[in-house]
């Protein structure tokens, strides 16, 4: 008897990205499945100008299962959509543009659902940081997400950058990712949250990694604390749970124990590396505080941060 493989669809969307694209797809085309599964990959380019066409072209050429289309509307959530419309498998894989996966991501992905009966599988993404980047960023959590043990089923972050997920759960979704998150990001959240909200049983693997290259224009201080505070401004809206007083309480005592160390961990760096190091992420985590309420208090007088606007 002939043993039927699932097929599992991956879905990436894209923007103005071609090169890391194609370091992407390399990466995906070379899956070692162990003939348990087989997958196609399918691109939805947010680009009306179609700048990811010629490398998806040249993967499809090679004889990869490919499929690609344009949503030229600038939307992040539109994007996803799109993927989502061309995706046809029982199953599907998420990752982004500007990652590349280990060898055996979808493998492991698909053996975590299958052993922990899931409807929904995360993983991690590991940070690779440029040369020389200051150790107080490489350490800081908007780098470095909590990743519990596998099996785990709450503790960790939802996210498209490393996700399995079964078709059936969106069926009934005309828009799976809401339009609302287009240009202000934070459609993941919202997506899996609302899965979560409809009982979908999502767990965590660890062993299903993807690798995240951190470039230059990310790795500092502006952007950290623009990303934070973006955070902040889509708190209210994304689907998280809503605040507790006991969630106020351990912001309020982390901002006073960072408030105290940062400038004794800085005073001290003037003689010991180690000790400025200490100090600079005493002084970014009192920052990333502040951001988030920033973006709190902005999202409530009726800011919205779009970091996906037109460019």
């Amino acid at each position: 008897m002939q043993i039927v493989q699932p097929t599992i669809d991956v879905c990436v969307a894209s923007y103005k990205r071609p090169q890391q694209l194609e370091t992407l797809l390399h990466s995906l085309v070379t899956q070692e499945t162990d003939g348990e599964i087989r997958f196609r990959i399918v691109v939805a380019d947010n680009d009306a100008a179609r700048t990811a066409e010629p490398v998806v072209r040249a993967f499809a050429a090679s004889g990869i299962e490919l499929r690609y289309d344009v949503e030229p509307r600038q939307s992040i959530s539109l994007a996803r959509n799109k993927a989502l419309s061309l995706a046809s498998a029982g199953l599907i894989a998420t990752t982004d543009d500007d990652l590349y996966v280990e060898p055996r991501w979808l493998l492991t992905l698909y053996r975590a659902m299958t052993a922990y009966d899931a409807d929904v599988v995360h993983g991690p993404v590991i940070p690779e940081f440029p040369p020389r980047t200051p150790a107080w960023i490489c350490d800081c959590p908007i780098f470095n997400r909590p990743n519990p043990p596998t099996g785990s089923t709450d503790g960790y972050v939802y996210s498209t950058a490393n996700a399995l997920f079964r078709r059936s759960l969106i069926a009934d979704r005309a828009t799976p990712f809401d339009p609302r998150f287009g240009r202000t990001g934070g459609e993941d959240s919202a997506f899996f949250n609302g899965l979560r909200d409809r009982g979908a049983r999502m767990v965590w693997c660890r062993e299903a990694q993807v690798i995240g290259p951190v470039s230059p224009a990310r790795a500092n201080l502006r952007w950290l604390l623009q990303r934070r505070f973006r955070y902040g401004n889509l708190h209210p809206l994304n689907g998280v749970r809503p605040t507790r007083p006991s969630d106020v309480a351990a912001v309020g005592t982390e901002a006073v124990k960072h408030t105290l160390a940062a400038p004794l961990y800085l005073a001290a760096g003037l003689v010991a590396r180690r000790h400025r190091d200490r100090g600079m992420k005493a002084l970014l985590a009192l920052l990333l505080h502040a951001a988030f309420v920033l973006g709190v208090v902005s999202h409530y007088v009726g800011y919205v941060y779009e970091e996906y606007r037109p460019r």
